[in-house]
């Protein structure tokens, strides 16, 4: 249950850093040499809790306007929440090689009753509730009636960016399955169609 909590609350603070992070108008990155995108990664580069509490803070360091002393607030609030996943995501890793059942394992929704599924949905969306009004509520803290309507805005334009790549991902768009170098060629969608 408490695990739940805490990969709810990264997935909320993933969101509103990111929102951050590509501010209104969303990404925009030079090209380079070969014509790849500047800032591109290759295979990812494993960040310790610190250089991750540092990335965030400053992606809301730049987009809000925050003084020294917010960022202190920030960083810490950012590393204690990262540290908070990573000890969560350690324990489910552990009880999956252990091959233990119960909290940490991951549902198997085939075998689930439709009742059973449901109660399993709902109680996820209400953790991620209660972690998103955490999340607000320790933002509000430290942020000015200004910062953290801004911050709210930005939070609102990568929810809608998000929703929008994932549409097109289910129609067929570009970078989604029909896309170049998706599943269905060309043609978009599955099989060509």
């Amino acid at each position: 249950m408490k695990g739940l909590r805490i990969i709810a609350l990264a997935f909320a603070l993933c969101i509103g850093g990111t929102a951050l992070a590509q501010g209104p108008q969303g990404p925009q990155r030079p090209q380079g040499p070969q014509g790849q995108q500047q800032g591109q990664r290759g295979p990812r580069q494993r960040m310790n809790p610190e250089q991750m509490a540092k990335m965030q803070t400053e992606r809301y360091a730049k987009s809000l306007e925050l003084s020294e002393e917010q960022q202190k607030k920030l960083y810490d609030y950012n590393l204690n929440n990262i540290k908070k996943q990573q000890e969560e995501r350690e324990k489910m890793r552990a009880q999956r090689e252990q091959g233990q059942q119960g909290q940490g394992q991951r549902p198997d929704f085939r075998n689930m009753s439709d009742a059973d599924r449901e109660a399993f949905m709902k109680k996820m969306q209400e953790e991620r509730k209660a972690q998103e009004a955490a999340q607000e509520k320790a933002l509000k803290e430290i942020l000015t009636e200004a910062q953290y309507k801004k911050w709210q805005k930005l939070k609102k334009q990568q929810e809608m960016r998000q929703r929008q790549m994932m549409q097109q991902r289910m129609e067929g768009g570009e970078g989604g399955f029909g896309g170049p170098g998706g599943q269905g060629g060309p043609g978009g969608g599955f099989g060509g169609f």
